[in-house]
């Protein structure tokens, strides 16, 4: 399975590398004049698009980190409902919790 992968990854690198390089002969050839100074650009795309890349990874790393957290706070809750439900005087506590929910609430 993994062999398959690394088949697949090596031959679409080759593919891609040879359509770049294709391109690149046959602009040359055709439009020389056009082709070199799309070439004298494609140095400030690759800057750009490594400052994109660099800003959606620590996009990425900071939204996971807060679904992490988020996620600690929900099993942590969960865990308190249920020893709350598993003792024999849930309806008091119930009540005392219920109170100040309530109290929150708008009157009509």
């Amino acid at each position: 399975m993994e062999n398959e992968v690394l088949y697949n990854e090596v031959g679409k690198f080759i593919q891609l590398t040879s359509t770049f390089i294709g391109g690149f002969a046959i602009a040359y050839i055709r439009g020389w004049l056009l082709a070199l100074v799309l070439t004298s650009c494609i140095l400030a795309v690759l800057i750009a698009g490594g400052f994109m890349a660099r800003i959606l990874s620590k996009m990425s790393s900071r939204s996971q980190v807060a679904y992490a957290e988020a996620g600690n706070i929900v099993e942590q809750t969960i865990g308190v409902i249920r020893t709350v439900a598993s003792l024999p005087g849930r309806s008091d506590c119930m009540t005392e919790l219920r109170q100040p929910i309530v109290s929150t609430l708008p009157r009509d």
